[in-house]
């Protein structure tokens, strides 16, 4: 999709990264502008400034100190930042919404005034021309600074036939159609100012109290927050809590999700290492701690010879000579053989590599498998989204199904704040059948399984994407009731583990048709098992 082509996501794009920025920092961070996006004069932009406002807001705490009040919120609680973002989000969203409103409604304006630039001498230099233009220009733009009695003198006698006067015309003219559409924005901001601020704090510590009364983790309540679909409800975050339950009666869940959020050393192509210990070289024992005779300048463990040679007047100069080189026979102790010792060396840096989620999305898979895979999953998001690691799902059954989840997040991110974005061919759902279940956000088509194109495509992936998915996760959620593909695909398996590509599995089966032994582990690092019983209703 060609994001240029959304002007609302292409303008708001500049402000939501700054708030971005600012819920992982508690830093004000100002972006590079995008010019090509917002040509307009970027001296003065009321948004902007409103945003450093809001994110330096400071109050008085109880020892009388003055302390910034959101940034402290942002970064010591997840749960806040989501809120802060999704709220703050919304108003920059207005707000480009207004902005970019006025400025279709100055374009008529900006017309007329390039059109002026063509009129012809003669009706330049009539003074029943250009006077009441002057004075309807004075009763539009007054308040924004247009001066009319200095156009009135510039265009006196034969001031009203050069073009550079009426050029001058024009530019003052767009600069009023700007700086009055900025003023409209400002007052949309003002307007709105205190009710929006009052609403943000409540709704900050209504999530907050609400987290608290039910003793919940954190995390779980972000997983939550992240799977609702409109505004805050405390009925519908209630319902979203209860899905996240699953993951207190299935531990695998957090252990899988654990595995795969291994991090990886990405710090340039090589990085500096440092081996300590002791260095001690081992010869066999003479009897005593005198391992033998060496030379030096240690006066503690000279030799008898080298004493006499001290003691002799005709001698001391040699001893003196030796002593400066570093040359005296001295004995050699064991107990001063171990030495603390250091290596500096260079180790390969290994590539922070994305996750790929192979999901089965047969008929086998319904009821409680399905809300296990989409709680494991919207964990996997979650955590593929603080290590800022790519994550890609293939769901599979008769046929296959791509998705970036990472990208899709995005884009959903991005329509909970009000921009239109419009789907694209891959989030379509006009070319697969699908049943969406009231306890998961994820597409299952049922049927069969054929896990060839499944393989086929994750293999792709590791083949074809140049550098992308090097030391991927891989992992399957399926009940592991595949008919064997080609013995081709199963070598692949090998072959990629050797070279740092880890494959797990979770394997989510009734438990009466749990099975001793896997066909597949021998090509995992690990399957994890997942037994169920489905709940009766009569």
């Amino acid at each position: 999709m060609n994001y240029q082509n959304n002007k609302d996501f292409a303008e708001a794009q500049y402000y939501l990264k700054m708030l971005d920025d600012f819920c992982k920092t508690g830093r004000v961070i100002m972006p590079e502008l995008p010019a090509q996006v917002m040509p307009w004069n970027t001296k003065e932009d009321p948004l902007k400034d409103y945003l450093v406002h809001l994110f330096n807001l400071k109050i008085t705490i109880a020892t009388g100190e003055e302390v910034q009040k959101f940034m402290r919120q942002v970064v010591n609680s997840k749960i806040k930042a989501k809120v802060f973002y999704d709220c703050v989000g919304k108003f920059v969203v207005e707000c480009v919404h207004h902005i970019r409103f006025q400025r279709q409604r100055a374009w008529t304006a900006f017309h007329r005034a390039e059109d002026v630039l063509s009129w012809t001498s003669f009706r330049r230099m009539d003074r029943q021309v250009w006077h009441p233009l002057l004075n309807q220009l004075e009763q539009d733009y007054g308040a924004d600074g247009f001066d009319k009695p200095f156009f009135v003198r510039l265009f006196q006698g034969e001031g009203a036939s050069k073009s550079e006067n009426w050029e001058r015309l024009v530019r003052d003219w767009k600069d009023c159609i700007e700086r009055q559409t900025l003023g409209k924005l400002k007052n949309f901001i003002a307007i709105r100012q205190n009710n929006f601020e009052s609403g943000l704090i409540k709704m900050m510590n209504q999530v907050t109290r609400n987290i608290k009364a039910k003793g919940i983790p954190e995390s779980r309540a972000v997983q939550a927050w992240e799977l609702m679909s409109g505004g805050w409800t405390e009925t519908e975050f209630e319902r979203r809590l209860n899905q996240m339950k699953i993951q207190d009666r299935y531990p695998e869940i957090k252990e899988i999700v654990a595995k795969m959020g291994r991090v990886a050393d990405a710090n340039g192509k090589d990085r500096l290492t440092i081996a300590s210990g002791v260095d001690m070289k081992m010869e066999h024992s003479a009897g005593s701690d005198i391992e033998g005779i060496t030379v030096g300048d240690d006066l503690n463990s000279l030799l008898p010879l080298e004493l006499a040679q001290y003691s002799d007047e005709d001698m001391e100069g040699l001893f003196i000579y030796k002593y400066r080189t570093r040359r005296l026979q001295t004995f050699r102790y064991k107990s001063e053989m171990a030495k603390p010792s250091r290596k500096l060396g260079f180790t390969h840096a290994s590539r922070k590599g994305p996750m790929i989620v192979c999901l089965d999305t047969s008929a086998s898979m319904y009821g409680t498998p399905e809300r296990v895979a989409s709680t494991l999953i919207s964990l996997l998001e979650e955590t593929a989204e603080d290590l800022e690691r790519d994550c890609y799902l293939i769901d599979f059954s008769v046929n296959i199904h791509a998705v970036d989840l990472m990208e899709k997040r995005r884009l959903n991110r991005m329509r909970k704040l009000g921009l239109q974005i419009p789907q694209s061919s891959d989030e379509s759902d006009a070319e697969k059948p699908q049943r969406q279940s009231g306890a998961s956000h994820l597409p299952f088509i049922g049927g069969g399984t054929n896990a060839r194109k499944m393989m086929d495509e994750m293999f792709s992936l590791l083949d074809n994407d140049g550098l992308r998915y090097v030391n991927a996760d891989v992992l399957w959620i399926t009940d592991f009731m595949i008919p064997e593909p080609p013995r081709l695909l199963l070598d692949k398996f090998k072959e990629y583990r050797d070279t740092g590509t880890r494959f797990y599995g979770i394997c989510i089966v009734h438990e009466q048709d749990k099975a001793e032994n896997n066909s597949w582990e021998p090509y995992f690092h690990h399957i994890y098992t997942i037994t169920y019983r489905p709940v009766r209703r009569y």
